[in-house]
Formats: structure tokens, C-alpha cells, sequence
């Protein structure tokens, strides 16, 4: 992409920093308003996209992608952030886990990205791994005011490997040929007895009978001749 060929980064080059080197390296840096040595990671108000549509935001990125992105809170005074993004929100999964040693400098918490308007959504395959600082006041700085994280960083990755939209796989229809099966060649039934009610039955019985009774008689007499 331009933004990746704007870095000038060298050949070879991967970003795959652990979940130390984020919050150290870089988001430390950032909430202090440090430089970066390279930007590798954009600014963007990430909760107001959605995810399928980050990956062309991102400076750089092949199967996973990094934002600094400000956090809003869901009530004017309260501690809770705003999950609602684009289309949907992002709903946390698991336990908070603490970065850094022997005093925790970050918090990572893990979201999976629901379609549509809670508690019904939809849950999707994109994922968001945010890490906040730790051991920050977060309480209403100014009146009325709505910023409850100046800078959080953000992964993002969808677990399929793709970033196709949501449901755009799996509701596709494939277009496959059409299979022919062998048919096997039908077999008639032979037509049913007749009704012993009409007689039939017995009358068929009855007249070979005597057929077999007459031709024994005759043989017999010409035997006796």
C-alpha cells in the first residue's frame, strides 16, 4: 500500500512486537507525547469504523493491524467505555491480562466484534486485542466531558485469515456444476392378485382342476383298452 511504501522500511522487515513492547515501546510513548522512531501505527477513532474497513486505514499490516485510537465513555460520568463501531459493537471476552513485571504498566483486554445492535447481534470473526494503560485516574476531568482514554493501542485481526465483510463468505452461493446421478431403471410391480371376493380366484382353481381330472381319465382308460 502507499502509506506502507511512505515508511521506507527496509526488505524483510515484519512487525510482530509482543504485548511487552506495545505498551512499553509504544504506547507509553505515545500518551507521553514521545516520539516514535518509526510510525508504523495510525491514529484513527477506531469505534467509529467497521473492522472489515480498518485494514485500508492501517500504515502497515498483512494478516493483523495496529491503531492508536481514543477511547469515549458510555455515560457522561461514568467509567464504562462506548463498544458501539460502525455497523455493531465490540463485546469483551475472557479476563484482563496485566503487561509488565513486577508492577502491571498495561491491561490487555480481548473483544470479538458483534453485527447489528446489542444484546442481538451477530458474532463475527474479526478481533480486537486493546491495551490501556494502567493505574490511570479515568474519572471525569472536565464537566460533560466524554474522553475516557486519550490513546489505547488496538490489534486487529479476523481469526479466518481474511477480511472479507461480515457474513460475505458464508452467505455467497456457490456456483458449481451441476451433478447428474446415474439413475438405475425402474422396476414395474406386478399387477395385484385379483379379489378373492369376486370368485375369480376360485374359479381359476376350479377349472384346472378338472382340466387335471379329465386328463388323468382319459389316460387312464386308454391304459385299460
Amino acid at each position: 500500500m502507499a502509506a506502507e511504501a511512505a515508511l521506507a522500511l527496509p526488505p524483510g522487515f515484519r512487525f510482530h512486537p509482543t504485548d511487552e513492547e506495545l505498551v512499553m515501546h509504544y504506547l507509553c510513548r505515545k500518551c507521553a507525547s514521545q516520539s516514535i522512531a518509526v510510525p508504523i501505527i495510525a491514529e484513527i477513532d477506531l469505534y467509529k469504523f467497521d473492522p472489515w474497513d480498518l485494514p485500508g486505514m492501517a500504515l502497515y499490516g498483512e494478516k493483523e493491524w495496529y491503531f492508536f485510537s481514543p477511547r469515549d465513555r458510555k455515560y457522561p460520568n461514568g467509567s464504562r467505555p462506548n463498544r458501539a463501531a460502525g455497523s455493531g459493537y465490540w463485546k469483551a471476552t475472557g479476563a484482563d491480562k496485566p503487561i509488565g513485571q513486577p508492577k502491571p504498566v498495561g491491561i490487555k483486554k480481548a473483544l470479538v466484534f458483534y453485527a447489528g445492535k446489542a444484546p442481538k447481534g451477530e458474532k463475527t470473526n474479526w478481533i480486537m486485542h486493546e491495551y490501556r494503560l494502567a493505574d490511570v485516574d479515568r474519572s471525569a476531568r472536565k464537566k460533560n466531558s466524554s474522553r475516557l482514554d486519550d490513546w489505547v493501542l488496538c490489534r486487529i485481526y479476523n481469526k479466518k485469515g481474511t477480511i472479507d465483510k461480515h457474513g460475505q463468505v458464508s452467505h455467497r452461493k456457490l456456483n458449481l456444476p451441476e451433478i447428474i446421478e446415474d439413475k438405475k431403471p425402474e422396476i414395474m410391480a406386478p399387477p395385484p392378485a385379483p379379489s378373492s371376493a369376486t370368485g375369480t380366484v376360485n374359479d381359476y382353481a376350479y377349472f384346472e382342476t378338472r382340466i387335471q381330472y379329465r386328463s388323468c381319465t382319459q389316460t387312464r382308460a386308454a391304459q385299460s383298452t
